[in-house]
């Protein structure tokens, strides 16, 4: 590589230096909530809060956990549905200096133990209701619903908690290869450097966002602080998983202008619900590669709107590179990440860190004001993964070695390559192999285990899990599976069990993934096969959504095949035209199997949908808190 070339790679390309505010969220927040008191800051089913009132329901919050010694840097455990509530408990202890980490009410008790000991929460922000899912542990439970008289007797000013931007936001947890998950702990630069000077996106006072990712996932954090510290408005899902229909009502009956969607979905959309994305000015996509098909298909049918491919590990703040997608992406070519974001410096980078000639493969290092302070109390990991940069010219500047694979295009644009290591992206979550695989060999009926990734359909990643027997009679499939549910997502648990007699090895001993046959090309025959009409045309659904090459029995379980949440939506768009009636999403989780699917159908019952209900919860607790707002003003 010769000198003008190594200027490019390194600097010209990394030229992403932009002004932002040098104050944490929460006082970015206050200035947007000075600036626009009555603009509407949130809005939850019938609900609405303009800013003035959110900054005061924050600061009763904040005041009383300040009470209860929360300062900065601080962890403070919340566990909450998606609601206004959710939103004003975030600005609460952002508020109070301390940093948010979200447990996902949907998660095992023995994962949220794990996440629980790693962080070591003095408090856990949460409602009674859901108590009966979380785990023991050594701090203290506060039930909002039970403190909120003590909370509202608070002073509703702003005041400093000390917090500078450089202190801990958040602590998001992704997947260990240690079977221990891991803490990227993200300080409010990294916060403000996305949010205020990313240029990727419009982020202003015109822009309505629609909160849809759980708290736990990074998306969260571009959602719900691209709209509240840029005077924008935030358009809250309800709590239950949206069927596409319901999510196409979302948006129109908001407005909603700024979207971020995982691959997956953003493909489903596109399938089943194109029409429904027509009054987007901005749709962001990413979380996994993006199929040029369906890019081709929303770039043309959206002529109004920004298609953003956006990339990043969570351990660079949601975002590293966006790539606005235009005409010449359209073709069959994969869609490229695109350039470093403000303030992010990205480099491609030899086994040896020496920076790679232009369209020559490297993994890619990530730098800039996006990283993460640290694996929270991993000292070892975050010295293994988090590097000196030796191309910064601040003392003490760090590189995230992100294990990615990429090329650098002759306009400065990222290509992704693939993958250096054993790590895996399904449904928008990072999963390590190794940390499925260490859970399968804490199973006393298992001597050694190995994961490998399959991919039944385009995009349609399932993992296998191949298990050598520790004794006989060797463990059941069901067996292994609610075994690893207890510490593992349920994006990282596997669909298929194979029992081997020893691994295939590679020349230098390591485990032949690709020599692991897929299971799904065995031809097995099928127990209690579909019998009537309706029963082959569910189960002709499954196979094409899952990818299934069998016919499947009427008694075997959607999510122990491969089902899960994003499925579930693509089964009920394609089983509604199919048996030509429509049904709730609900209905697909209540009833999983073939045979109890069908008896529902049959009966012509329906769940019903949740939405109706959280209009009128909110509409009630609207009026409450105005009627308890009008007490506190006579006294």
């Amino acid at each position: 590589m010769d000198e003008a070339e190594r200027i490019l790679v390194l600097e010209r390309w990394n030229a992403t230096a932009r002004d932002y505010p040098q104050r944490n969220i929460a006082e970015v927040f206050e200035a947007e909530a000075q600036r626009r008191p009555e603009a509407v800051a949130v809005v939850f089913g019938a609900e609405r809060i303009n800013y003035a009132e959110l900054n005061r329901r924050a600061n009763r919050l904040a005041h009383y956990l300040q009470k209860r010694g929360v300062v900065p840097d601080m962890p403070i455990g919340l566990c909450l549905e998606r609601s206004a509530e959710l939103i004003v408990a975030l600005l609460g202890i952002l508020k109070a200096g301390g940093a948010y980490v979200a447990l996902d009410p949907t998660y095992r008790q023995e994962r949220l133990a794990l996440m629980l000991e790693n962080a070591d929460v003095p408090l856990l922000l949460t409602e009674k209701r859901l108590s009966d899912g979380l785990p023991d542990y050594k701090g203290t439970f506060v039930y909002l619903e039970e403190e909120r008289s003590e909370i509202d007797r608070q002073s509703d000013e702003n005041f400093s908690s000390g917090a500078g931007i450089d202190h801990l936001a958040y602590i998001s947890y992704t997947s260990g290869s240690t079977g221990v998950p891991k803490g990227a702990a993200i300080p409010h630069r990294g916060v403000i450097r996305l949010v205020k000077s990313g240029g990727f996106a419009q982020m202003g006072e015109d822009e309505i966002f629609l909160q849809m990712a759980p708290v736990g996932f990074d998306a969260s954090t571009f959602e719900i602080w691209g709209a509240l510290l840029n005077g924008g408005c935030l358009v809250v899902m309800p709590r239950q998983t949206p069927s596409l229909e319901e999510l196409g009502f979302a948006l129109r009956r908001n407005s909603v202008t700024t979207l971020w969607l995982t691959a997956g979905l953003f493909h489903l959309m596109v399938d089943e619900r194109l029409d429904d994305l027509r009054g987007l000015r901005q749709l962001l996509a990413g979380g996994d590669v993006l199929s040029p098909v369906h890019v081709r298909r929303a770039f043309e049918a959206l002529p109004d709107c920004k298609i953003i491919n956006g990339y990043g590990p969570t351990e660079n703040t949601t975002f590293t590179c966006c790539h606005v997608i235009d005409r010449a992406d359209t073709g069959l070519g994969a869609v490229p990440l695109g350039r470093p974001i403000g303030n992010t410096t990205v480099y491609l980078l030899d086994e040896a860190m020496a920076p790679v000639p232009v369209g020559v493969a490297g993994e890619l290092y990530i730098g800039g004001d996006g990283l993460a302070r640290e694996y929270w109390r991993q000292p070892e990991l975050t010295a293994a993964n988090f590097v000196r940069n030796p191309f910064g010219k601040t003392p003490g500047a760090r590189l995230y070695k992100s294990g990615d694979l990429g090329r650098w295009r002759a306009d400065g644009v990222v290509e992704f390559v693939g993958r250096a290591d054993d790590q895996v992206k399904v449904s928008g979550y990072r999963v390590e192999l190794g940390e499925i695989e260490t859970a399968l060999r804490q199973h006393g009926g298992v001597r050694d285990a190995a994961v490998a990734v399959q991919e039944r359909r385009e995009g349609n990643k399932e993992f296998v899990a191949y298990v050598i027997p520790a004794a006989n009679p060797s463990p059941s499939a069901d067996e292994l599976r609610e075994f690893l549910r207890r510490t593992l997502p349920d994006a990282a648990v596997p669909v298929d069990y194979v029992l081997v007699e020893v691994f295939p090895l590679t020349s230098n001993g390591k485990v032949d993934r690709r020599a692991l046959s897929d299971p799904a090309k065995r031809h097995l025959p099928t127990a209690a096969p579909p019998q009537t009409n309706l029963e082959h045309a569910i189960s002709a659904v499954w196979r094409e959504v899952i990818g299934h090459p069998n016919e499947i029995g009427v008694n075997e379980n959607f999510f122990d095949l491969g089902g899960n949440s994003l499925r579930v939506i693509e089964v009920h768009a394609r089983l509604e035209r199919a048996v030509r009636r429509s049904f709730s999403l609900t209905a697909l989780f209540q009833y999983p199997t073939i045979q109890t699917l069908s008896a529902f159908l049959d009966s012509k019952g329906d769940v019903g949908t949740d939405f109706a209900g959280i209009n009128e919860r909110a509409l009630r607790q609207r009026v409450a808190r105005a009627q308890r707002q009008e007490m506190r003003t006579r006294k």
